[in-house]
């Protein structure tokens, strides 16, 4: 199991919004329902870290669980 940070940032008025993702190593699934139309975003991984496994993490792991803050 996987914990990656990414940093997107809206180019458009320069917000940026952290995303914090546990996965199985497979390729992230943004939510797209905060992402505006005609809007450019730059997406880049600030963390990457194998996690132990914990029941709490295995749960979150399961149902691609994120936390933008």
């Amino acid at each position: 199991m996987t914990k990656t940070i990414w940093m997107i940032t809206n180019q458009n008025d320069n917000t940026k919004t952290e995303l914090t993702y546990y996965h199985f190593g497979k390729e992230p699934k943004f939510p797209s329902w905060y992402m505006e139309e005609k809007h450019i975003y730059t997406i880049e991984m600030t963390w990457n870290l194998k996690l132990i496994k914990t029941p709490i993490i295995f749960l979150k792991c399961l149902f691609h669980q994120y936390i933008i803050k």
